[in-house]
């Protein structure tokens, strides 16, 4: 495992139950940081900080798609690290469907904005402005490889993903120097977002390509052009984003950087 010099860093990460968020809390856990993980879903991430015995993570529960749930969330989590905000933020937490354009509400579209969009901007302002007063702090967005490539599904989560790309380039002129913001853009990752066999996409995806389990998948994949030719790991992802919250990208802010498999070929 790489060293990325973060022992004992402390760590403000949402969405950190499954996925890219519990890959990235485990990666930061074993580099010796001290984490506050949040997440709605706090019997997984307790079961799961238990099992995995990790002494230095203190989890949060909070809805962070309302303004009251990231009001909580902030409030235990400087209690638990002692201090006005971490040295590192990672707004991970995100949901999205696979919904066509004309059947997706304006409620849905404000639900989606919510958690993914309005969470990363109240955290941010409760937390930026303190990095900035201490002398430093790293933020690193997780977005998508969608921010970037729209497709003709999954639109609300798209263009919140998007949104939160946009604020992050103008945090990251606004805290110059102190801060650095950047943000990670996943490609397609196999993780319960997709697998989730109540709430993963796996199943739109079947129905699409109309062929079951790893079958669908690789039709994704062609279609999609990956170059790689698979889905991407949460491990993969974690790594990025650990190196994005280290001095080893000291010289790096305003920038997004694609764990996507080659999914985007723009040329900018």
């Amino acid at each position: 495992m790489a060293d990325f010099g973060l022992a004992g860093r402390s760590v403000f990460l949402t969405g950190a139950a499954t996925g890219i968020g519990r890959a990235t809390l485990d990666a930061f856990a074993a580099e010796g940081a001290r984490v506050v993980a949040v997440d709605i879903r706090i019997d997984v991430l307790d079961e799961h900080v238990s099992s995995a015995g990790l002494d230095a993570v203190t989890t949060v529960h909070a809805d962070l798609s309302t303004a009251d749930g990231v009001a909580s969330a902030i409030e235990q989590g400087r209690a638990a690290l002692g201090t006005d905000a971490p040295d590192i933020l990672v707004n991970n937490v995100g949901a999205g469907r696979l919904n066509t354009f004309e059947t997706i509400s304006d409620e849905d579209f404000h639900r989606t904005f919510e958690l993914n969009f309005f969470s990363m901007v109240r955290i941010a302002r409760a937390f930026v402005p303190a990095m900035y007063e201490a002398g430093k702090g790293a933020v690193v967005n997780v977005t998508s490889d969608l921010s970037r490539q729209a497709e003709d599904t999954i639109i609300d989560y798209a263009a919140s993903k998007a949104a939160v790309a946009s604020v992050a380039k103008s945090l990251a002129r606004a805290y110059a120097p102190r801060v650095r913001v950047n943000n990670v853009a996943p490609g397609p990752i196999w993780t319960p977002f997709w697998s989730d066999e109540n709430t993963g996409w796996l199943k739109d995806i079947e129905a699409a390509y109309d062929r079951k389990g790893q079958e669908a998948v690789q039709a994704l994949i062609d279609d999609r052009g990956i170059p790689l030719g698979r889905m991407g790991e949460a491990a993969e992802v974690a790594n990025a984003i650990l190196f994005l919250s280290s001095d080893l990208a000291g010289y790096t802010t305003g920038s997004t950087l694609g764990v996507d498999g080659g999914t985007i070929r723009a040329t900018f």
